[in-house]
């Protein structure tokens, strides 16, 4: 234990869960979570807490919410809590976590990406324009070859989308008009208009695409809150693809996906997919932002007259396949080589990697 102080989990879902296996594994009690959503009161026995009503906070917090666990780490502190890890912090305290966040064959799979494409990942290095972003890439192929504790990819906690050189673009003296592919509930929507607010950058509009029903009901939640900013939001219940069409999704809350085909069965239903080339019609678009697990080759196929005749700034998630970090550049150097490119890895476990496309 860190200080000997007994060891507490912030976040119950998924990591939490795996977090709470791992060290119990290895003889660690955990004496509570902390949950700020869920409505189960327990885990096996473990009791969970709201954030407001924390039984002890005499304890080494554990945060195991992705992407944001500094940011949480820093508001439990300010609350009371004797001492908390982000997830960078637990990974180094506790090695053994990360085997429960990588599967063998995720893990050769990673290991086969970057041992047969090394000439591919040399051509993305020599086009990224920035020591960061080559540092960045040189992380990653590091960890892909041996992943491991202490070959792990740090999360920079610079805020996704919007980290700081991004902001100071002059690409924005006329404001953003932004298109957000896999809104999910509407996070990078609240992200963007604090984020540009404080930044005094105008968000002019956003098109959010969602195709969970569930996901975009809290979508539009989300929006009709920030009416009072007059951010002009304009919501589209479907998918984002290279065709107009109906494909099979699977539902998985932050994870849905789309099948290549229109197969229904009790697990999936079906929902339409749009291009952006046919729905986003003269709206000027000068930000696509792409998370889309998987889909984002598909839907960059989509967007290719816009690409190639707007040239906007394009955030991109690659790291649901391993090929993907070199083969979505490609794509858009295919369609536009007026751009110049930027890596950032904003989550754990090497995930949440996205690629920049800046034009020059």
């Amino acid at each position: 234990m860190m200080n000997n102080l007994p060891i507490a989990i912030y976040g119950a879902g998924g990591n939490g869960q795996k977090i709470y296996h791992a060290l119990s594994e290895h003889g660690i009690k955990i004496e509570f979570f902390v949950d700020l959503y869920t409505q189960k009161t327990e885990f096996q026995g473990c009791p969970i807490y709201k954030p407001d009503n924390i039984a002890n906070k005499n304890v080494t917090m554990l945060v195991s919410v992705s992407c944001t666990s500094e940011t949480i780490k820093q508001d439990l502190l300010g609350i009371g809590v004797q001492e908390c890890l982000n997830m960078n912090e637990i990974i180094n305290s506790y090695p053994y976590v990360l085997e429960r966040f990588i599967s063998k064959d995720h893990r050769a799979k990673l290991i086969s990406s970057t041992q047969n494409n090394k000439e591919q990942l040399a051509w993305l290095k020599e086009r990224l324009s920035d020591d960061e972003s080559k540092k960045c890439l040189d992380d990653i192929i590091a960890f892909r070859s041996s992943p491991s504790s202490e070959s792990y990819v740090e999360n920079d906690w610079q805020i996704q989308y919007f980290p700081p050189w991004l902001l100071k673009l002059p690409l924005w003296k006329n404001g953003i008009n932004f298109i957000d592919c896999g809104s999910y509930i509407g996070d990078t929507l609240a992200s963007a208009a604090q984020v540009l607010k404080e930044a005094d950058i105008q968000l002019n509009t956003m098109q959010c695409f969602e195709p969970d029903p569930k996901n975009f009901h809290l979508l539009n939640k989300t929006a009709k809150e920030l009416v009072s900013q007059g951010i002009k939001t304009y919501l589209f219940p479907c998918g984002v693809w290279e065709e107009n069409t109906i494909l099979s999704f699977s539902a998985g809350l932050s994870q849905g996906k789309f099948a290549d085909s229109p197969q229904l069965t009790d697990n999936n239903q079906l929902l339409p997919v749009i291009t952006l080339d046919d729905t986003s019609i003269a709206s000027e678009v000068n930000f696509i932002k792409m998370d889309i697990e998987g889909a984002e080759p598909q839907a960059l196929k989509g967007a290719k007259e816009i690409i190639t005749h707007q040239s906007p700034l394009l955030a991109i998630s690659v790291y649901h396949e391993p090929a993907h970090l070199w083969q979505i550049a490609q794509l858009i150097e295919s369609y536009n080589p007026n751009y110049e490119y930027k890596l950032h890895c904003h989550g754990d476990f090497g995930q949440e990697i996205i690629l920049y496309a800046i034009a020059k």
